[in-house]
């Protein structure tokens, strides 16, 4: 088996970074009217963490959300049953629960033949039931690598001076002049052999340069590709070079495609919802209030904000 070039990286740096993104993520939808039943953070969570989640009825609970999976499809690749995998330990409910998948589109008396014991609405993270996980992984190798380099880089700052000794006593001397010199105290040698021990070919600053600086814009601008390829406006990068104003055009057009899709799959299962348990659930981008539905301003426009290129 070949063997992995890529260089070793710490899994809390991984776990981090994962988390971070998973975070922004799910307060990306603000959903109004879920009856008390339903957690919108668990709600959220596992759209994105599981692509799908089943609304149903429960006898004993009320209407209820959990994730859940297709197991049945259509002509048209459309899910016809879903089943549900939610283990507990106080048996609240089954750790299986399937229902028949219905659809306002299925037919024109879908109401009238819904059955809210047998059936449900499968809600959608995105058009085909994907999760963000492929998204999150993606990303997040990318920002534990650029991480790494930073911290490699802000770590050998701290080497300043290489040398070469012919044994562990000078090696020790040398090292305790260097600690007591990190603390702000004079390098003074007492022993004038010490040194003259030293390999002076050996013994040599180390010119190490600093990139913390273009490493940190390297790690924003992919935190900046990360935010349009899941819809969260960004008007740009945060680095010396401001971007213009056609890049911030072409990242506005870019965040209102992708987060369409996301929210139009949210309002599609609101309106089935609504349409068979006769609830009143809604559902819009957080910060967009006014447009629930996402009438009016086009989601991710940036009328509140200059465009004009930035100048020194």
């Amino acid at each position: 088996m070949a063997r992995n070039d890529m260089p070793t990286i710490p899994d809390n740096k991984i776990l981090y970074f994962q988390n971070q993104l998973y975070r922004e993520l799910t307060h990306m939808f603000t959903w109004e009217g879920l009856p008390s039943t339903i957690p919108q953070d668990y709600l959220e969570r596992t759209l994105i963490g599981n692509g799908q989640a089943l609304c149903y009825y429960d006898e004993n609970i009320g209407l209820d959300v959990l994730r859940a999976e297709a197991i049945g499809f259509n002509r048209h690749d459309l899910p016809t049953h879903a089943r549900t995998y939610t283990p507990t330990t106080n048996q609240e409910i089954n750790s299986q629960i399937t229902r028949n998948i219905k659809r306002l589109a299925d037919s024109e008396d879908i109401n009238a033949t819904f059955d809210k014991n047998k059936d449900g609405v499968l809600i959608y993270n995105m058009a085909h039931g994907q999760s963000c996980w492929d998204i999150i992984n993606h990303f997040t190798n990318r920002l534990v690598i650029a991480q790494n380099a930073f911290d490699t880089n802000l770590l050998y700052m701290n080497m300043p001076f290489i040398f070469q000794v012919p044994d562990e006593d000078t090696r020790l001397s040398i090292e305790r002049k260097f600690s007591q010199m990190s603390q702000g105290k004079p390098f003074i040698i007492e022993d004038k052999e010490l040194m003259s021990a030293v390999d002076k070919d050996i013994g040599f600053a180390t010119t190490i340069p600093f990139y913390g600086k273009e490493i940190m814009d390297v790690q924003n601008e992919i935190m900046m590709k990360f935010k349009q390829t899941v819809g969260i406006d960004t008007a740009g990068v945060d680095k010396a070079e401001r971007t213009n104003t056609l890049e911030i055009e072409s990242n506005t057009q870019h965040t209102k495609t992708v987060l369409q899709v996301m929210l139009e799959q949210r309002q599609m299962a609101c309106e089935a919802i609504n349409s068979f348990f006769g609830v009143n659930i809604s559902v819009h981008v957080t910060g967009l209030e006014d447009e629930p539905n996402g009438e009016g301003e086009e989601l991710g426009s940036n009328n509140d904000r200059t465009e004009e290129p930035f100048e020194e």
